[in-house]
C-alpha cells in the first residue's frame, strides 16, 4: 500500500526536527540539571544571615552545617510567593519532627539587596515561624553562588545534604506543600 499525502509528507520531518532542536531533553529524556551533582561535595556557600544564628553577620554555611542533614533552599527573590512559603513551612514542620540534628537554610537570590531583607525577612519569620530554619540573603549575582549551579529559570532550587555530600536536587518553576514529600524521603522522612 503506497500513501501519497502530498503537500504533506514533509511536515513530519520537519516537525520532528523542530522538536529535536528546540527540545532535546523532551525527546532524549535528559534531565536539565540545577545544582550540585548528586554524591559530591556541596560547596562553601557565605550568605549573609538575617533571621536566626548569627543574625546580620555572613557566614559560611556548609561549614557550620557540617555533617548534619541539610535542606539548602535557594529562592529567586522576585518568586517568593505564598505556595513557596507553604512549601518551606512543611519542610521546617517534617525536618523538626523527623531529623533531630537536621536543619534548613533559606537563602534569598537577589542582586545587592541586602537590607531590604534584612528589615523583611523578620517579618516572615514572624508569620510562618519557623523553628528549623535559617533565613539568609545571597548579595550579588541573582544567579547564586556559581559553585552550586543554580538554573536562573528556576523559581526555586532545593539540594538535600548530609555528611557534607549532596543527597538530591529538585528545581521548581512552581510549587507548594506537595512538593515536600519527594524532598523529605532524602532523609528517610514520609510525612
Amino acid at each position: 500500500m503506497n500513501l501519497n499525502y502530498g503537500r504533506l509528507s514533509g511536515i513530519r520531518p520537519l516537525f520532528l526536527t523542530i522538536l529535536l532542536v528546540f527540545s532535546p531533553d523532551l525527546i532524549l529524556g535528559q534531565d536539565v540539571s540545577t545544582g550540585t551533582p548528586i554524591g559530591k561535595p556541596v560547596p562553601p556557600l557565605e550568605a549573609m544571615v538575617c533571621v536566626g544564628e548569627n543574625e546580620g553577620q555572613k557566614v559560611e554555611l556548609t561549614a557550620k552545617s557540617g555533617k548534619n542533614p541539610t535542606l539548602y533552599f535557594f529562592i529567586q527573590a522576585e518568586h517568593w510567593d505564598r505556595p513557596v512559603a507553604r512549601l518551606l513551612r512543611e519542610l521546617d514542620q517534617n525536618i523538626k519532627s523527623g531529623v533531630t540534628d537536621g536543619t534548613l537554610v533559606a537563602v534569598w537570590l537577589s542582586n545587592n539587596e541586602v537590607e531590604r531583607f534584612r528589615e523583611h525577612l523578620p517579618r516572615v519569620q514572624q508569620s510562618l515561624k519557623l523553628a528549623m530554619t535559617t533565613y539568609t540573603v545571597w548579595p550579588g549575582d541573582p544567579f547564586g553562588p556559581p559553585a552550586w549551579a543554580i538554573n536562573r529559570d528556576d523559581h526555586v532550587t532545593i539540594i538535600t545534604a548530609k555528611d557534607g555530600k549532596t543527597l538530591g536536587r529538585y528545581s521548581f518553576k512552581s510549587t507548594n506543600e506537595g512538593d515536600a514529600k519527594r524532598i523529605l524521603k532524602d532523609f528517610g522522612i514520609n510525612p
